[in-house]
């Protein structure tokens, strides 16, 4: 190795170096999400979900992907609920189900009585 090729070398090193984007860099371009838990986000927007007509229940599920998401359960889909209820709750998908009427089972053990 020459004498000469030291400082080409030492010129490629810094251009290489230089052009590596630094941590700090990279996490501002790319901030890692920081979504609030699922559970609390329900429990903090459930009951205006309720409230809207048609709405018979709201629950925590899985997309296909696995991916977490708010079940809103309805009696009938129509285009007033669907424009009602959100996409999404702070960044959690919001699926909208159709389950019909949801009545509670009649407690067998009053029926003996």
């Amino acid at each position: 190795m020459s004498i000469l090729n030291l400082p080409l070398l030492a010129l490629l090193a810094c251009i290489l170096v230089s052009c590596r984007p630094s941590a700090d860099e990279n996490s501002v371009k790319n901030p890692p999400a920081q979504l609030r838990d699922i559970n609390l986000v329900l429990q903090d927007h459930s009951s205006e979900l309720m409230a809207l007509p048609g709405v018979t229940g709201v629950a925590v599920s899985e997309l296909d992907d696995r991916t977490p998401c708010i079940w809103v359960m309805v009696k009938e889909q129509t285009s007033e609920l669907e424009k009602r209820i959100p996409k999404s709750l702070e960044g959690h998908p919001v699926v909208i189900h159709l389950s019909g009427e949801i009545r509670p089972f009649a407690d067998p053990q009053k029926s003996k009585e």
